[in-house]
Order: structure tokens, then sequence, then C-alpha cells
């Protein structure tokens, strides 16, 4: 496999797995009574305040910035400080578990961040702080697989601690070393 054909691999693997994760279901409360709603292939039933209703994440995330809904799930934020000071704690060959959802969770929060962030200054150091911690943790992660990936095969306990989009990065790194192993060490 070619770098770009590794790379378009990957940018085209994180694009469909972020494409699945909008589809996936996602639990609401709803904040304002509701009718009925149909439109193309979304059919909402008629809702009440403090109703929890389970609809598409892409559906959740337009009736939360309409604000008619709050997405019913464990903070990311709290999710990205739990998973940075976990990672920080382990050996540089241990990586920690992550949740398979965590990745594209932590992107749609940085972007909702930017968002709020540029019509409201006083915002800014709150998006700095997660960022800074997202930015971190990728850092932290990245050298881990790159060591684990120099130095082992992709274990079933490996592949259980480890996020979808890292599995990819683990592959494709791991075949780049195996192909200059082979490329430095064979002998004509």
């Amino acid at each position: 496999m070619s770098k770009l054909d590794k790379e378009l691999s990957i940018v085209g693997f994180l694009k469909d797995y972020e494409a699945g994760f909008l589809l996936m279901p996602v639990k609401v409360i709803i904040k304002q009574d509701l009718p009925r709603i149909d439109v193309g292939s979304v059919n909402l039933p008629e809702v009440h305040e403090g109703d929890v209703i389970e609809v598409p994440r892409w559906v959740a995330d337009i009736m939360v910035k309409m604000g008619f809904a709050e997405i019913q799930e464990e903070s990311i934020d709290l999710d990205l400080f739990k998973a940075l000071s976990r990672e920080k704690m382990q050996d540089p060959s241990q990586i920690s578990t992550l949740k398979g959802d965590f990745y594209p969770r932590m992107k749609i929060q940085i972007k909702s961040m930017k968002s709020m962030m540029e019509r409201d200054e006083s915002l800014k150091e709150a998006y700095e702080k997660f960022s800074s911690s997202a930015y971190d943790l990728i850092a932290l992660r990245m050298s881990k697989l790159l060591y684990l990936a120099g130095s082992s095969s992709l274990s079933p306990d490996l592949e259980r601690k480890i996020a979808p989009e890292e599995k990819v990065l683990f592959e494709i790194i791991r075949s780049t070393i195996e192909d200059w192993r082979k490329a430095i060490l064979e002998v004509e």
C-alpha cells in the first residue's frame, strides 16, 4: 500500500466512521412541547417537556442547537479529563481503554465550544483548556501506539483498549514499520 493509499484509507475510514456515529441513536430529554415532525425519513412523534426519546445523533444535535432538547449522556469533558489522567499514570508501554465513540464526541465538543466561544469571549478559557487536554491526550496515545506498533502485533487486549480510529492508525503504522524493517534488513 502506497503512502497516498494509506492516507486516503485513514481519511476515508474516519469520514465513514464519523458518518456512522452521527446515525447512531442517542437519548434526548425534551425541553419543550413539540408537535409531530416528519421531515424526509425522520419521523418524530409528538413530545412533551421532560419526555426522553431516542433519535439519531445528527437529529439530536439539531434539536440541541435549536433549544428543543438536551442530549442525555455523560459529559465528554469528564471523559476527556479521566482519560488524560489515566493515560498519564500508565507506563509508556501501556495504553488505557477508550470508549469507541470517544473521538467523535470529543470532536463535536471542540467544534461546539469553538462556535460558542466565537459568540461569547468569556468561554475562551474553557475552550482552550478542553482543546489543550484533547491535544495532550492524542499526543500521549499516539506515542504509545507508535511504540506498541513497533514492538508487537495487535493483540485482542490491545484491540479492546483502543478506539476504532486508533486501530486504523495502529495498522498503518505497523505495516509501515514492517515495510521499513524488510527494506533495511533485506540482503541481496
